[in-house]
């Protein structure tokens, strides 16, 4: 009898955590159109995933869009580059059909997301054969900004917010 009570005392406790509401669910207007993007492997939170590509080759890396708010508004998320490879020398960001994308004035590249739909893309990565081996970081963050807990902005506009997590911000790839 004693071990059926403990059971039903952890299964009641589990129900009880795991029906306890966050931001989003919680009725709060103010999470209402809050999105995140991030890198879809997650490694050990400590941006320690890394991508292999041989030169000649094309790799797809997942990144990730949370919503859990559709809206008639497309929502889009800036991802960057930074590092010792050189980009149009020994690698190109494409698209899956292999076409060069070029980052904005700010060095961003941007994904769109269609009506704020939670989902999974692929960031394109093609090694060139010429070019040298290497390494590079893909990054959710400007590069060239601090990156702090309190400041995980990707994009802002009136309609949406769009944040990036603060330990899974980058993956490297390494051009072998």
């Amino acid at each position: 009898m004693k071990r059926i009570l403990v059971i039903l005392n952890v299964f009641l406790v589990f129900l009880f955590v795991s029906c306890q509401k966050d931001e989003w669910s919680d009725g709060d207007p103010a999470y209402d159109h809050v999105y995140y993007f991030g890198f879809e492997n997650w490694g050990n939170l400590k941006n320690d995933v890394s991508y292999n590509v041989t030169r000649g080759d094309t790799i797809g890396i997942p990144v990730q869009f949370w919503s859990e708010n559709p809206m008639d508004v497309d929502v889009i998320t800036y991802y960057y580059v930074s590092g010792d490879a050189i980009s149009g020398t020994d690698y190109e960001i494409v698209d899956e059909d292999e076409t060069v994308l070029e980052p904005d004035t700010n060095g961003a590249f941007s994904m769109v997301w269609p009506g704020a739909v939670k989902g999974v893309k692929n960031i394109y990565v093609k090694a060139l054969s010429g070019g040298s081996t290497g390494k590079f970081k893909l990054l959710t963050f400007d590069p060239s900004k601090t990156i702090s807990y309190t400041s995980t902005m990707n994009d802002s506009t009136a309609n949406y917010e769009v944040h990036a997590f603060t330990q899974n911000y980058y993956v490297t790839v390494n051009i072998k």
